[in-house]
């Protein structure tokens, strides 16, 4: 009779842990359904660039500064392209013109047509900009046309990448910080995204 009260309890405890695995196993979402969600996000994304680039209207007379200025220090700061550079042997950013950022910001929010070309990089003593990174971004007043070149292939000349149309950008302030982003989809939260810029509200040099 012993013997049989212990298998008995043996059997019930073996059927509980097997219970317990299982809901917890059903609790776990499968890794093949977790990565087909990330890709079936993806699709989306591409996909909603596809039909906002489609939907992109050229601005035909719009006017933009010639893009190898970018290398022009004075020249850039002229024609309203943000700057954001660190000088030579020296670590701290400075940046020049951001409120026409705030302006095409404002444009795309308000249903107008604008511009604006971000430039990042180096200055040196002779005035010139070794560029590491440089952007346009363009909106017809509903979809934002974002176009970056290359900087490093050739070093006479910049060279135009392949346009996205990224679904907004937004301004966000982390801290003591200012940060602008690029978002692939509406849903997208404005802390995520790809920077366009970032830096301490203190790099500020001027109000253009």
């Amino acid at each position: 009779m012993r013997k049989i009260i212990i298998v008995t309890i043996f059997v019930l405890l073996a059927n509980t842990l097997m219970i317990g695995c299982t809901s917890q196993k059903s609790l776990q979402e499968p890794p093949n359904v977790k990565a087909k969600e990330k890709s079936d996000l993806k699709k989306t994304n591409k996909e909603d660039a596809k039909d906002l680039g489609g939907s992109f209207k050229e601005i035909i007379d719009l006017k933009k500064p010639n893009i190898e200025d970018a290398r022009d220090f004075e020249a850039s700061l002229r024609n309203g392209s943000v700057i954001m550079i660190s000088r030579e042997n020296s670590e701290e950013l400075e940046v020049y013109n951001i409120s026409m950022l705030d302006k095409f910001l404002d444009s795309f929010n308000n249903g107008k047509q604008g511009y604006v070309c971000v430039i990042k990089g180096t200055l040196k003593t002779d005035g010139k900009i070794l560029v590491n990174k440089l952007e346009e971004f363009e909106t017809d007043g509903k979809v934002i046309k974002d176009t970056a070149y290359d900087t490093y292939s050739d070093k006479n000349k910049f060279i135009q990448g392949k346009p996205t149309y990224p679904a907004k950008m937004v301004k966000t302030y982390p801290g003591d910080g200012i940060r602008y982003a690029i978002l692939e989809s509406k849903d997208t939260p404005d802390n995520m995204g790809g920077t366009v810029i970032s830096f301490n509200k203190n790099s500020i040099k001027n109000k253009k």
